[in-house]
């Protein structure tokens, strides 16, 4: 729904005057551009993606069609070039705060809370960051691998520049960048970004944890042998009903022609029904690849609680669930390209839904887990964050052949939090330990 309906459009910036006006060309464009920047993150944050077009965004500028179009091709580019200025901007104020300091930890301070402040009190570009840009389809995900990037290099420079040396986990840059970005997005996606500015102190806690000399004696991050099992049966696909059919053939032809030019006919013919037999079970594709994921997660829970269930301690059923979650995903390599690649082609309706698959993992844990030593209240979410940000970097860019090797860290990455860092190694190897004895 546009939450501006009956409002007027008027331009937020002064136009340049008319006629000339001593400005050379590029310096006009420049104008422009930045004009337009700001109307697309304001039109974005009134009324959404979907709903935003070139006339809002041109009136809210107050610039011309055709100056638009001699910028930007079209509304998707002009918003991809705001993105990347949002990202630009927030890395900006990050370095701004860490130059604006002495000394190691004022630094970090001050870093992690102009971030934190900036996305609370002005939180209409990172919201269209964090929380919009999901819905533009698959050129979200390259855009937030490439923003993650950037913010992974910040973070390894700054836990490299630490005075007592103490070593970070092996994936400590890529936690800390995705946890942080999962806590700023669900408090954007719920409208409690106010919060973040009270969770300077949380999130250097957690940076904390994530610091220790231990962390070198997790197993190593080389590619595994290559393994001769054969992929595991899917569960939600053994059946011959309509709904599993229609589910069958929505994965086969998304992972071989792809999602986005799939119809609904296509989907009920490949199955072997009528289109009417699959919008008795579906409104639409998007329905069915929705229901896929669901079907993923509940497939991946069950195998995560069957695995903890004889778990002697909480930490010991941290490392199995990961031991688990990491065979299901191996075991069923179409299913996790579906959870972590291909969902970034259903466009709006993956909002909320991008860690659904992490859920699987951290919702039977959270409830026995104990009161975190480091994070506080941002802990949970975090390390959800993180999980799911340092799996899809590795099914993303072929990276399959390490999954198995990153049981461990994966488990670091949970228990650090909550346990302390050297504490979490201890409890790992003494899983470790205990399962090669047996």
């Amino acid at each position: 729904m546009d939450r501006t309906r009956g409002q007027q459009h008027a331009p937020l910036f002064a136009r340049l005057p008319r006629g000339p006006n001593g400005l050379e060309r590029e310096e006009v464009a420049r104008n422009q551009r930045a004009r337009i920047y700001g109307a697309m993150i304001e039109s974005v944050a009134r009324r959404g993606y979907q709903r935003t077009t070139v006339a809002h965004v041109i009136a809210l500028a107050g610039v011309s069609r055709r100056a638009f179009y001699e910028q930007f091709a079209n509304k998707q580019a002009c918003f991809l070039a705001t993105y990347d200025i949002v990202v630009a901007r927030a890395r900006k104020q990050v370095i701004e705060g860490w130059q604006g300091e002495r000394g190691w930890s004022n630094r970090l301070h001050a870093a992690c809370d102009a971030l934190l402040r900036h996305t609370a009190f002005a939180p209409k570009g990172p919201r269209l960051v964090l929380v919009d840009a999901l819905g533009i389809g698959p050129a979200a995900r390259e855009r937030m691998q490439l923003a993650h990037l950037a913010f992974e290099r910040l973070v390894t420079f700054v836990l490299d520049a630490a005075p007592d040396r103490a070593p970070a986990a092996p994936l400590a840059a890529r936690a800390i960048v995705a946890g942080t970005r999962h806590v700023a997005f669900m408090r954007l996606l719920e409208g409690r970004e106010r919060e973040l500015a009270t969770m300077t102190e949380d999130l250097l806690d957690l940076i904390d944890a994530y610091r220790t000399p231990h962390a070198r004696r997790l197993t190593a991050l080389a590619p595994a042998a290559p393994s001769p099992a054969r992929p595991g049966p899917v569960e939600f696909l053994a059946s011959d009903d309509s709904r599993a059919r229609a589910l069958a053939s929505l994965v086969h032809l998304t992972l071989h022609e792809g999602y986005a030019e799939l119809s609904d006919p296509q989907i009920a013919e490949y199955a072997g029904i009528s289109t009417e037999a699959f919008h008795r079970e579906f409104a639409s594709k998007e329905a069915a690849f929705l229901a896929v994921l669901d079907e993923i997660v509940g497939e991946a829970r069950r195998a995560v609680e069957r695995s903890i269930d004889d778990s002697a301690s909480w930490p010991e059923a941290v490392w199995r669930a990961m031991a688990a979650f990491v065979g299901y995903l191996i075991a069923h390599e179409p299913l996790l390209r579906m959870a972590f690649v291909e969902v970034f082609e259903v466009g709006p309706a993956m909002i909320g839904r991008l860690t659904r698959s992490i859920d699987a993992v951290t919702s039977p844990l959270a409830e026995h887990a104990p009161a975190p030593r480091h994070g506080g209240p941002i802990t949970a979410d975090a390390i959800t964050g993180a999980t799911w940000g340092i799996i899809a970097s590795h099914v993303g860019y072929g990276g399959l052949a390490r999954l198995p090797g990153l049981v461990d860290h994966l488990s670091f990455v949970v228990l650090a939090p909550y346990v302390g860092g050297k504490a979490a190694v201890r409890e790992i190897e003494a899983v470790r330990g205990h399962r090669a004895a047996g």
